[in-house]
C-alpha cells in the first residue's frame, strides 16, 4: 500500500499542471512556472498524505521527509510531461 502514494502524487501534480496550462492558454510566458507549481502541489500532497495516512507514504518518519518525497514526486510530473512531449513530437 505504501508504494501507491508516489504515483498518485505524480498523477495529481501532472493534472494540476495540465489544468494550469488550459487556464493560462493565452499567456504562454506563464508556462515557465509550471515546474514550481507542480512541485509545490506535490509537497502539499505529501504532507496531506502523511497527516491522513502515515502508512501510505514511503518511509516517511516525519513531516519533512513527507514534504521532500512530495516535492520530488511533483517535480517528476514535469519530467513525465517532457517525456510524453518528446515521444510524440513529430519532426518535419
Amino acid at each position: 500500500m505504501e508504494l501507491t502514494s508516489i504515483p498518485t502524487i505524480v498523477i495529481i501534480s501532472y493534472m494540476i499542471g495540465e489544468i494550469y496550462k488550459v487556464i493560462f492558454k493565452s499567456k504562454k510566458q506563464l508556462y515557465k512556472i509550471i515546474p514550481i507549481i507542480v512541485s509545490i502541489t506535490g509537497g502539499l500532497l505529501g504532507i496531506l498524505i502523511y497527516l491522513t495516512n502515515r502508512e501510505m507514504i514511503l518511509n516517511a518518519n516525519n513531516i519533512w521527509t513527507a514534504l521532500n518525497i512530495g516535492i520530488v514526486s511533483g517535480a517528476s510530473a514535469t519530467t513525465t510531461n517532457q517525456i510524453i512531449k518528446q515521444l510524440f513530437n513529430k519532426e518535419n
